[in-house]
């Protein structure tokens, strides 16, 4: 009897615990003009729930809670900025993360002369790489010029001989369809007596390991200090050969370039 008196008083005393299931913040909603702008822009991010709070960086890293707290409207005014919110909140599980890259106009180009793409992907002609539109991470975008030739070369006449800092080229990497970055970008001006080149920048991408999905990439390439010119020579050199991971190894590359600026 008191054995059984003693399961009962267990019994009567158990209460179950339920756990309780962590909902996920969805990702903040971000408000701009245009990704394109001229002296500065302002980007404001939407969000609203009770409990949460949406931190954010300015430099393509992703969002902590150690990161800036949202509470009014990012002005923007870098050459290059890959904004990226997230939201975080105690009883739910942090948000995706919302990301935008915004774009500052650079010189004015007076005139382009570049490499023809292939038939099959010809963009808008010249308007590609100056026309603000920007490709999407798609193969079939039709703002994307395609290449499979080794060298792609594009030439910018300035108008005028003036000083350049950078040179930011805009492409498309998705290299299970056989697009990749350029292995080498090389960029180079007339010299004072406009007899020959000086070098203003070059930067290496070789692909050394595999990157899954389709991806837009923005490359600035920082030019040597105090040079200036008029005309820019920019080469872009396709890889000839996918890498030994790739399922197409030893097979010619494609790369895609859509926007060019001049700062």
């Amino acid at each position: 009897m008191r054995n059984y008196l003693m399961i009962l008083l267990l019994v009567c005393s158990f209460r179950p615990v339920y756990s309780q299931e962590l909902f996920q913040l969805a990702p903040p909603l971000l408000k701009y003009p245009s990704v394109f702008f001229e002296n500065k822009t302002v980007a404001e991010i939407k969000f609203a729930q009770e409990g949460s709070s949406v931190h954010y960086t300015l430099n393509g890293q992703e969002p902590t809670q150690n990161d800036p707290v949202y509470n009014g409207p990012v002005t923007i005014t870098q050459n290059l900025t890959i904004l990226k919110a997230k939201a975080f909140g105690a009883a739910f599980l942090p948000s995706e993360t919302a990301v935008a890259t915004f774009i500052k106009n650079g010189k004015r180009i007076k005139s382009l002369k570049y490499t023809l793409p292939h038939a099959s992907y010809p963009g808008n002609g010249e308007q590609t790489l100056i026309d603000n539109l920007g490709g999407v991470a798609k193969t079939n975008s039709k703002n994307w010029m395609g290449y499979q030739c080794d060298t792609v070369s594009i030439t910018v006449d300035l108008g005028k001989r003036q000083k350049v800092n950078s040179v930011l080229l805009h492409f498309l990497q998705s290299e299970s369809a056989w697009i990749f970055l350029p292995e080498i970008i090389r960029i180079e001006g007339d010299n004072r007596k406009g007899t020959g080149l000086q070098l203003i920048g070059t930067a290496q991408l070789k692909a050394d390991k595999e990157t899954t999905g389709t991806h837009c990439r923005y490359r600035q390439i920082k030019a040597i200090p105090k040079i200036k010119t008029r005309q820019l020579y920019i080469t872009l050199l396709v890889p000839k050969e996918m890498p030994a991971w790739h399922a197409a190894k030893g097979q010619h590359a494609w790369i895609f370039i859509d926007e060019l600026k001049i700062y």
